[in-house]
């Protein structure tokens, strides 16, 4: 045999998987559209849809909510019939949601919905995770920054095109417009081809949700890779939550408009967008640093460089403050991508690589949801700076901690520091 037929073999496989993600990433990123959007309008309709105001925070996180449940359980649906019908079902039951916002049928629907989407991103999300997890562990890093960015593209269409619609015609028209979009995820992932998967035994028997989390507590490095991700995505709710309570309390508002000739609502959306495009704009670059540098190293580094701008925000007067924001929201995006593609190496290694993504998702989902309430909760007692600074030193020194067991639990081969 020609000793390059390996190589080429290793080459065709990763064009094919480097395929494979960047369609999954196009189908999921057209799904999203309709979650996205309604973080931007309804709390503008909810009194036209029937549903009081307090109620929409309930709504905005029922779909994280019920993913501490259902990511567990996706990932062995995934694991008995492999991705392609999961992955298709998510699609359609993503468009039924979509289309669900636009009816003002009340509370009690639109929450139905919620639910539902939440279900249906534990399958994309999944699909994701799987795409990434075929390809050589060198290349990780740069597809999960691919895949995210693609992602994260849509998501910023969405809020931008899907706002303009609701101002210009009304927000019935915004939601058929995005509808429209996210129906073409659906023949994307009928024409996905996956790699075949052996069918399970007759006598084996779907893994339960349980079974995930038990596995996961094998070693302190996949322990502390779930600390990790909680720890990660609590902070990325409390920011993403409170950041514009953060501006109004720091900026002086008329000194705003003259410096940049727009309201204190323009800026906070200004921050935000750059969030959800960082992940498309320096998403790829960062992680093919990661893969680069190692995953772990380049994760410390960013974790210490988003501690510095978190301090720099609230110690910086009038525009730094903006400045340091938005390179805070440029470290979680590549925080994000470098976690996961770790996450997606971690569960390689594992004895069950779609349960550890389920339950790695799940702790992430479950910092999501906490986040907010905790900054909420305990406004009255700590001031955001102090829970800024707090937040962003407790997950770097979990970072730390997570390179430090790694290099200890194998001495001779850092497998995720690749």
């Amino acid at each position: 045999m020609d000793n390059n037929t390996p190589t080429r073999l290793s080459r065709q496989n990763n064009q094919e998987t480097v395929r494979l993600t960047l369609i999954v990433a196009v189908a999921i990123g057209l799904s999203i559209m309709g979650d996205t959007l309604m973080y931007s309008l309804l709390p503008l309709e909810a009194g036209n849809l029937g549903i009081a105001l307090p109620l929409v925070g309930v709504l905005l996180s029922a779909n994280r909510l019920v993913r501490l449940f259902s990511n567990t359980w996706i990932s062995a649906v995934f694991k008995r019939f492999g991705p392609r019908l999961p992955f298709v079902i998510a699609t359609i039951l993503a468009l039924l949601t979509t289309s669900l916002y636009g009816i003002g049928w009340g509370f009690w629907v639109f929450l139905l919905a919620r639910i539902g989407w939440g279900i249906a991103w534990s399958g994309l999300r999944q699909g994701g995770y799987e795409a990434v997890g075929l390809a050589d562990d060198a290349l990780k890093g740069r597809l999960m920054g691919a895949l995210w960015g693609i992602v994260r593209l849509g998501s910023a269409i969405s809020v931008t095109a899907g706002g303009y619609l609701r101002d210009r015609f009304s927000y019935r028209v915004s939601v058929g417009a995005v509808s429209a979009f996210t129906a073409l995820a659906i023949p994307l992932a009928f024409a996905l081809r996956w790699p075949s998967t052996p069918a399970p035994s007759q006598e084996e028997k779907p893994p339960s949700p349980l079974a995930g989390w038990q596995m996961s507590q094998h070693t302190p490095a996949q322990r502390w890779m779930l600390i990790v991700g909680f720890l990660d995505a609590a902070l990325e709710g409390i920011l993403l939550s409170t950041v514009a309570l953060f501006l109004t309390r720091q900026l002086d508002d008329s000194n705003h408009l003259v410096l940049f000739g727009m309201g204190m609502g323009a800026t906070t959306g200004l921050l935000l967008s750059v969030r959800f495009l960082a992940d498309l704009l320096f998403g790829p670059l960062l992680g093919a640093l990661a893969d680069k540098l190692g995953k772990t190293t380049t994760a410390f580094l960013l974790s210490a460089t988003l501690l510095a701008g978190l301090i720099g925000a609230v110690k910086s007067p009038d525009a730094w403050i903006l400045f340091f924001l938005a390179l805070v929201f440029i470290c979680r995006a590549g925080l994000f991508v470098t976690l996961s593609a770790a996450a997606s190496s971690a569960a390689v290694r594992s004895k069950s690589p779609h349960l550890f993504v389920g339950v790695y998702t799940t702790s992430a989902d479950a910092g999501l949801a906490v986040g907010p309430l905790l900054a909420y909760s305990l406004s009255g007692a700590i001031s955001l700076p102090t829970l800024y600074v707090a937040g962003g030193s407790l997950l770097l020194a979990a970072v730390w901690r997570f390179w430090q067991v790694e290099r200890q639990q194998s001495p001779s081969h850092h497998p995720l520091q690749r």
